[in-house]
């Protein structure tokens, strides 16, 4: 079988569309129809169906789909492991990033990215927890940095372990002394949606009794800061912006009240059967930009 053929059938997979695999594959649509056409006779199987705007795989090649990719992943790391030249690549990387990771380690990224070669370019795609699964089987991203566990045989690395600790404005009556769990638990909240480390804080909280409805729901963390000195709202946040903001701001820290494990925040790979080399220097650039902002040497970890 020809192996281009199986290239098309993963693009379109991928893409969930003639149009965007054709524009992945750097080829026309009318190429990508005839690929799968011939496909379609060589399995037996029409593979994918129109639902709307996209095109979704039958049964049958979501069997094939696992089976294909990893097949291709093992013949292409094998001949093309020095294939990539970032020095002349047109390439541009696409990682899931939520704001936090945008404000630790996106500056970062792009610079070393474009000090390897001016041709490059990084893309950043809103981190969506819930849906990052598929996202990456999918070719989507690239690489996904999540606080929240990805299920899937996806290349993992532990970038570092994010204590929580609670952040109020200096002025707060809460401000003084140490902050207890009836006092926590009756203190007025600030939350930041989509935050996937508050949700595990939730439980905790929960566990122990529960605690007011936040008085204030935001968007964005950087909106927080201004929040908290206007207020006598506290907010439950990663340690690691609490410690810079509490010296950029008249805000001070308290340690949680009650026991909470550090989170893990993890890299995720996609599954390389296409551009593997290329895929395979994105990580590596990833890795080592996260373990110059946070002092952490990345870790392999076992996949969910």
């Amino acid at each position: 079988m020809d192996l281009n053929l199986l290239r098309t059938f993963m693009a379109v997979y991928e893409a969930r569309s003639l149009t965007g695999a054709a524009s992945a594959l750097h080829v026309t649509q009318s190429a990508v129809s005839q690929a799968m056409s011939r496909l379609r006779r060589d399995v037996a199987d029409e593979l994918f169906y129109r639902s709307g705007r996209e095109m979704l795989p039958t049964p049958y090649a979501q069997e094939l789909f696992p089976v294909i990719r990893d097949a291709l992943g093992r013949i292409e790391n094998a001949v093309s492991a020095q294939a990539f030249d970032p020095a002349t690549s047109s390439r541009r990387f696409r990682i899931a990033l939520s704001e936090l990771g945008e404000m630790h380690w996106l500056a970062s990224i792009v610079e070393r990215v474009s000090a390897a070669g001016s041709g490059m370019g990084v893309d950043v795609i809103q981190l969506d927890p819930a849906g990052m699964a598929d996202t990456l089987a999918r070719g989507v991203v690239d690489v996904a940095i999540n606080s929240a566990v990805v299920p899937g045989r996806f290349q993992t690395w532990t970038l570092k372990h994010e204590p929580y600790v609670v952040l109020m404005a200096a002025s707060n009556p809460l401000a003084s002394g140490e902050l207890d769990l009836a006092a926590y638990r009756g203190a007025s909240h600030a939350v930041v949606t989509g935050e996937s480390g508050h949700s595990n804080i939730e439980r905790a909280v929960d566990a122990l009794g529960g605690a007011r409805e936040p008085v204030a729901v935001m968007n964005h963390f950087t909106a927080l800061p201004p929040m908290l000195c206007a207020t006598d709202l506290v907010a439950t946040m990663p340690y690691s912006l609490a410690v810079r903001w509490a010296r950029e701001w008249p805000l001070v820290m308290r340690d949680l009240p009650f026991p909470f494990d550090p989170v893990q925040v993890r890299l995720y790979t996609r599954s390389a059967h296409q551009e593997a080399s290329s895929l395979l220097w994105f990580r590596d650039i990833v890795l080592a930009a996260t373990e110059a902002e946070s002092g952490f040497t990345p870790v392999p970890a076992d996949p969910a």
